[in-house]
């Protein structure tokens, strides 16, 4: 029999947690058509080597909506043996955008998601208006990587609200278009919705994000939506305690919004904080996975670090005192920062635990950038250390320092997950799957899309908690079990042949970089990856030991 492609002479791990066997698999119209010992007869042949072929890895939370505009590769993600992502998650996204609201959307990316407004403005084409649109818009042009679209809340209402989606619930009529405009996303390609009710998730100037004022009626009525359809899942970003669990409000929103779609529901974030988070979640979920509805929550496999600045202080988002520093001049900003009004009002939502992202433990927080060579000599230096330094409390001292740079001075916040200890229980713990890596979002501030490399390369090379095959299963086969992503996640006949190829003791996440390969030159963090020879989509050669081959086979789930 003859084949579009052959891969002889490969470690095979099958994503399906089985042990990896050594054979050979023929590809036929994009799809895995044989497996063998040996097989012949391919118009393309590669030999493998021994190295491992395995489904290419799904990367469940990204916010690619923007940049699948102008970068079909989805970089860096796809530099990771990715193949397959989910976007569109936390609520927020290009679409459905009217032409006269394209700034309010894009203000939401920038104040969410941290992405240069004028990036959004400039560099997305804006070819759409309504969801099916978009995603019309993006087969057009083609991705090398398979996509799935959450269409985001926040977007929605305010294309059936207007101004009035940042200020109350719909109202009947309002509600009715909404699903109506749900139902048609859906048949036209989209995978479910998204939404936030995160306190640090906040609109343009301020203002809540407009998923935020989403009532449980308009929940449940979008979810029953879904349900009726029959396709796509729900992504909530949720509200949690000072020791990282959803609260019992989140909970009952969870729990509800599980029992009116009746399909997978996922939320975010899960961030490890003490070492009973994993006990203390699955007892509070336990009511709703017994009564047989799938609910997982996704957390990092890695530490997750974030640069900031004063001019986009995406870290104090949760705190009412910050929210007029938002969307506003250099100039307002500075001047807010200079007011005593302000930085006590500040020093008393600290105190009193409204911190999302930063919880008021200054010690996190260290100076990453300085402008002024006089400053240099507080680089690296966490925030009290600062603060002795200059004989001024934390508040003061940043705020300071900051003004004196006119804004430039970068922070670094250590977010989370840099106990070892704790993430490998939670990478090992029923109901947390692995995700977060946000890509394509805080482009200046973090990059996290080599999560897939950073869990070989840690968690099975160098740490040995996990084997090759409980690793490849848990990107792959787990995730598109859950979502309902069909005939991906295996090598399997009839399965997509979305497949990857390399060494696990070479993978490598090579050091973050910063490059200027934005629309208009601006700049974002990237970070690269060794070790993967690889990447196919579709049964096509996507990227050939680092080197992408033009080819565009990337499909719509």
């Amino acid at each position: 029999m003859s084949y579009d492609l052959v891969i002889k002479n490969a470690n095979i791990v099958d994503g399906s947690g089985a042990a990896a066997r050594h054979g050979s698999i023929g590809v036929e119209g994009g799809k895995v058509a044989a497996i063998d010992k040996t097989l012949s007869g391919g118009k393309r042949e590669i030999d493998a080597h021994g190295l491992t072929l395995a489904p290419g890895f799904i990367d469940i939370h990204t916010h690619f909506d923007a940049q699948v505009s102008w970068d079909p590769l989805l970089t860096p993600t796809c530099w990771h043996g990715v193949t397959s992502v989910l976007m569109g998650n936390c609520g927020v996204g290009v679409a459905p955008c009217r032409p006269e609201e394209r700034s309010v959307m894009a203000w939401d990316l920038v104040n969410v998601e941290a992405m240069p407004h004028d990036v959004l403005l400039n560099g997305v084409n804006w070819e759409w208006e309504t969801y099916p649109e978009y995603i019309a818009a993006i087969k057009r042009r083609g991705t090398a990587l398979n996509i799935a679209m959450m269409v985001p809340l926040s977007a929605l209402r305010f294309y059936v609200m207007g101004e009035a989606a940042v200020e109350r619930t719909a109202n009947t009529e309002e509600l009715d278009m909404m699903c109506g405009m749900l139902r048609e996303a859906i048949a036209a390609g989209a995978y479910g919705f998204s939404l936030s009710l995160a306190r640090q998730h906040i609109g343009y100037q301020g203002r809540p994000l407009a998923s935020r004022l989403a009532s449980r009626e308009e929940l449940g009525a979008l979810a029953r939506t879904v349900r009726d359809v029959g396709r796509g899942t729900i992504q909530l970003n949720l509200p949690r305690d000072q020791r990282g669990l959803i609260t019992e409000e989140s909970y009952a929103t969870l729990d509800f919004v599980a029992r009116e779609l009746q399909r997978p529901v996922t939320w975010t974030p899960f961030v490890m904080g003490s070492k009973d988070l994993p006990e203390r979640l699955h007892a509070r979920i336990q009511p709703t996975l017994r009564d047989g509805f799938r609910i997982a929550t996704q957390t990092s496999c890695r530490p997750v670090q974030l640069f900031t600045t004063l001019r986009e202080p995406f870290m104090f988002a949760s705190l009412p005192s910050w929210k007029a520093a938002f969307n506003r001049t250099a100039e307002e900003q500075i001047a807010l920062y200079r007011n005593a009004e302000f930085r006590r009002e500040f020093s008393e939502d600290l105190a009193a635990g409204r911190g999302t992202v930063f919880r008021g433990r200054w010690e996190t927080v260290a100076i990453a950038r300085t402008k002024k060579d006089e400053n240099r000599r507080f680089l690296d230096k966490p925030v009290p250390e600062v603060a002795a330094m200059t004989g001024k409390d934390p508040i003061d001292a940043i705020l300071d320092l900051a003004i004196d740079e006119d804004l430039a001075t970068g922070f670094r916040l250590a977010a989370g997950n840099f106990n070892h200890e704790l993430v490998a229980k939670a990478i090992q713990s029923p109901n947390i799957m692995i995700g977060l890596s946000d890509a394509g979002a805080h482009v200046d501030q973090l990059c996290n899309a080599g999560m897939p490399s950073y869990l070989i390369q840690e968690w099975v090379t160098k740490r040995r908690l996990l084997t090759i095959e409980q690793a490849v299963q848990r990107l792959t086969w787990e995730p598109a079990a859950f979502f309902g992503f069909s005939n991906k996640g295996q090598i399997a006949p009839g399965f997509d042949a979305d497949l990857i190829m390399f060494d696990p003791d070479a993978v490598k996440l090579n050091p973050q970089e910063s490059t200027n390969d934005l629309p208009g030159g601006k700049a974002r963090i990237v970070e690269r990856s060794e070790g993967f020879a690889y990447t196919i989509v579709g049964g096509e050669v996507v990227l050939d030991h680092g080197e992408y081959q033009g080819a565009t086979p990337g499909r719509v789930i």
